[in-house]
């Protein structure tokens, strides 16, 4: 095989093979169909091109390797570290992970299964979890309760053996399973030895307490509630549905004899999830609710049935009670460019829907306010956008911020998040005070 091909996302370069094999091109339709098209690879008169939109990661094609990175953030590892943050693992917040996924290399899929191992690990050193789980057998002895038509229809006449129906008090369950086929999963893709050690080690200590065969383990991710006792369990589940979702089609577009497969994750959604566990740690410490993707099918209404018509989500929304009133900012998260090209008109009339939908009755008089976050590396302009009406009165306005991706891990590994450590969440908060109209924001200082 030739040594990886390394692209950033939204680009297109020429392969380093001239052309496809039959298993290269059943990877390449599974990828260009999926989601709309995460990678698109097609086959000229002499030679192979590849483009990449907003997924990153690797794919292995068994002709070649091709390594997506990042173009917003500045390494995989950042992205890594991102996924950690967002799926409320704890990683960054140990004292020697971020050292420690450094050591690991730039290699998304490596870093990803470091992170899930080492939540595994931490849970396989405080005990797997163990529970009663309903067995039925056919035993010398009564166990249990007696399996009354059971015992007819199999043991017609005979006392012995008995069927019968018990609990048994063992570490096979679903909390467990989940991690026993994550792990056997990734055995077969995972590169770094040292990794691979921990994995081979982790799989012994799961296979040997669980029976996977025939589980269907994101059937049980769904199906899963976390309460006190098995909450430690659920950011090693996140990272597990990740691995299995994303390495699911292994089978599917390796069938022959060669190791191929796709490992890919959508920047869009991780940016997303990044900015409202960021928006969340930093604002409801200080009263203030922060919903994500809540869905609100009450604001268009069709008129000549009185019923709702759609339901519109913004990606995240700041909320507050005063008094009798509940005041509210919507807030876009764009995983976009926007700090090299202007704001696109689709988002900019998207947000000031959202601004008009949510603006508070109570201040009426102000202009109806929301928000655009979207990623940035250092500093760079804001933009801020107005729309007044033919009387010349502002009606609207919103704001649009670059957060720091760097920057804003690297003050959430710092410890807890203060509103002026992120420059992009100090500005929504001075945003969000001018639209509850506070004179004394004390908690913008905190």
């Amino acid at each position: 095989m030739t040594a990886p091909m390394t692209m950033a996302e939204w680009s297109s370069a020429r392969a380093p093979v001239d052309s496809l094999t039959a298993e290269d091109r059943e990877l390449a339709d599974a990828l260009r169909t999926a989601d709309g098209g995460r990678v698109l690879v097609d086959e000229r008169h002499d030679s192979v091109w590849v483009t990449t939109r907003s997924w990153i990661g690797v794919v292995r094609f068994p002709s070649f390797e091709l390594n997506i990175v990042p173009k917003l953030a500045s390494s995989n590892v950042a992205v890594a570290q991102m996924l950690a943050y967002a799926s409320g693992i704890g990683a960054l917040r140990r004292l020697k992970a971020p050292r420690e996924l450094e050591t690991v290399g730039d290699d998304l899929l490596e870093l990803i299964i470091w992170l899930f191992a080492d939540a595994s690990e931490r849970i396989v050193s405080d005990g797997l979890l163990s529970d009663y789980v309903g067995r039925e057998d056919s035993l010398h002895v009564l166990r249990g309760r007696l399996r009354l038509l059971d015992q007819v229809q199999r043991q017609y006449g005979r006392v012995d053996p008995l069927e019968v129906a018990f609990d048994e008090f063992e570490t096979d369950i679903s909390e467990n399973r989940i991690l026993a086929a994550a792990l056997s999963t990734i055995r077969s893709v995972v590169r770094w030895p040292d990794l691979q050690r921990r994995v081979r080690r982790l799989h012994s200590i799961l296979d040997e307490a669980t029976d996977i065969t025939g589980a269907d383990p994101l059937r049980e991710l769904e199906d899963l509630v976390y309460t006190r006792r098995n909450a430690h369990y659920e950011g090693a589940h996140v990272l597990a549905r990740l691995l299995l979702r994303r390495l699911a089609v292994r089978d599917l577009l390796g069938r022959g004899t060669t190791n191929s497969f796709a490992f890919l994750l959508d920047m869009n959604e991780l940016f997303e999830a990044f900015v409202a566990r960021l928006v969340a740690e930093a604002f409801e410490p200080r009263g203030i609710r922060v919903h994500s993707q809540r869905r609100d099918p009450s604001i268009i209404i069709d008129e000549s049935t009185g019923g709702r018509y759609a339901a519109i989500i913004p990606d995240l929304m700041l909320e507050v009670r005063r008094g009798a009133s509940t005041i509210r900012l919507p807030i876009d998260s764009k995983y976009k460019l926007y700090d090299q090209r202007k704001l696109n008109e689709g988002d900019v009339y998207q947000t000031f829907f959202y601004a008009f939908a949510y603006a508070s009755d109570r201040r009426s008089g102000r202009p109806a306010r929301a928000v655009i976050l979207y990623p940035r590396a250092g500093d760079g302009e804001d933009t801020a956008l107005r729309i007044d009406t033919s009387q010349g009165r502002q009606s609207a306005r919103i704001s649009a911020f670059g957060v720091d991706i760097d920057a804003a891990l690297d003050a959430v590994n710092g410890g807890a998040l203060k509103l002026g450590s992120v420059p992009a969440v100090a500005k929504l908060a001075q945003v969000f005070a001018q639209v509850v109209a506070d004179e004394e924001v004390t908690w913008l200082a905190s």
